[in-house]
């Protein structure tokens, strides 16, 4: 009876261990969709914002013979 406790002890401890395992690997992959969505965020905000032309008539208001 006592052999039996410990084996399925030691399964249930296998168990835990191995659903733990992929844990690191779960919290990796949601940096990465975080990260892939700030970047995307940032790509489309820059496309839109065309600071170039911005800047190249801001600074044709300030300087003499603009």
């Amino acid at each position: 009876m006592t052999r039996m406790f410990v084996n399925t002890k030691i399964r249930i401890e296998k168990a835990i261990e191995a659903r733990e395992a992929g844990q690191g690997t779960l919290e990796y992959l949601g940096i990465v969709v975080v990260v892939v969505l700030l970047v995307g965020a940032m790509i489309a905000a820059f496309q839109a914002f065309n600071l170039g032309t911005k800047l190249t008539t801001e600074l044709n208001k300030i300087l003499p013979g603009g």
